[in-house]
């Protein structure tokens, strides 16, 4: 009777111990472009900024700049230039995804906020990172404004 009990004690562990390690993680499924980014070959101002990856009219991804430092993993000639991350997220409805973001090959803008610029250089959705230094275009003609309430006194 010991032995039997032994026996399932045994199974029973095995076989948690496959239902805990034997599933793979999920992956991720998000695209993540870096790298530098500057305007006319210098440092953006300011250098810490809000960068959006945009797919299909979508924010897809949030992220702030910042100006690297000599670090493990930072590339020597990327010290002291402004770069960024973004993790752009992919269409779904899941934990870590946006509805209509990102599917393999669409389109992805980064827009820099507080330069008002789009990256001249657009990358393609892939899951994954990719380096992707950009240069900034011109500034947007347009800016966002709230709505003034006028106080002339007339309805």
């Amino acid at each position: 009777m010991r032995a039997l009990a032994g026996v399932l004690v045994l199974v029973s562990l095995a076989f948690g111990a496959n239902l805990a390690f034997g599933q793979n993680p999920p992956q991720p499924d998000f695209f993540w472009p870096y790298g530098t980014v500057q305007l006319g070959g210098s440092n953006i101002e300011p250098a810490q900024q809000t960068v959006i990856g945009l797919v299909n009219g979508r924010a897809c991804g949030e992220a702030t700049t910042l100006v690297a430092t000599a670090g493990p993993g930072v590339p020597p000639g990327d010290v002291g230039k402004t770069v960024y991350v973004v993790d752009v997220l992919a269409d779904g409805p899941n934990a870590g995804q946006r509805p209509g973001c990102g599917h393999p090959g669409d389109q992805v803008l980064l827009y820099f906020v507080g330069s008002h610029r789009l990256a001249v250089q657009q990358a393609f959705f892939a899951v994954g990172g990719q380096r992707f230094d950009v240069e900034l275009g011109p500034e947007l003609a347009f800016r966002l404004t709230t709505p003034v309430l006028a106080s002339d006194g007339s309805n």
